[in-house]
């Protein structure tokens, strides 16, 4: 099998795991999952790689395709937050990776990959809103749900975030290891 298309098997796979059953329940709508998954499939992985490294660029295309992937969903399921979060989900398994790392040069040592997927969002839901909610130093809105996610109050999520990461060392996407069904 030649890389290429060795690649392209694991970016189907990659959109298919990327969101499980319960990533995104409770959207408004039957459906989301299976469109987002699709949706996945057809993101340029070279063009996601080349913008990582720009805060401004990276947050370009991240908005480009939550607005794209918030278009396509059922009318009664148009969730901003459930797009963001399905997208936050697909590109932190795409960086984390070992063909795709490998094949874009990611870096291997945690420091200096850290350094490079440091824009990447952390994936928002309850657990990790509570993690970030109960660690912050400044006041952030009451989580309420995917669903009810706008891109005002992620921003402010994720500005935290990035706070919280930076005291760790790592990048914020990384937090969601750290919240995930934290008992």
């Amino acid at each position: 099998m030649k890389e290429k298309a060795f690649l392209n098997i694991i970016h189907k796979r990659l959109s298919i795991i990327s969101v499980g059953a319960s990533a995104l329940r409770n959207q408004g709508a039957s459906g989301i999952i299976k469109i987002a998954r699709e949706y996945f499939y057809t993101i340029d992985i070279e063009e996601f790689m080349s913008c990582i490294d720009s805060k401004d660029v990276y947050s370009k295309f991240l908005n480009k395709h939550t607005d794209n992937l918030v278009s396509i969903f059922p009318e009664n399921g148009r969730s901003w937050g459930g797009a963001r979060k399905g997208l936050n989900l697909f590109f932190r398994e795409v960086v984390y990776n070992k063909f795709f790392s490998d094949y874009f040069g990611l870096p291997t040592r945690i420091t200096e990959f850290n350094e490079k997927v440091k824009f990447l969002e952390v994936p928002l839901d309850r657990d990790v809103a509570t993690g970030i909610y109960s660690e912050s130093e400044v006041t952030l809105p009451k989580w309420k749900s995917i669903k009810s996610l706008t891109p005002t109050i992620s921003e402010e999520y994720q500005i935290v975030a990035q706070i919280i990461a930076e005291k760790e060392n790592y990048a914020k996407v990384n937090l969601d290891l750290r919240y995930w069904r934290k008992e």
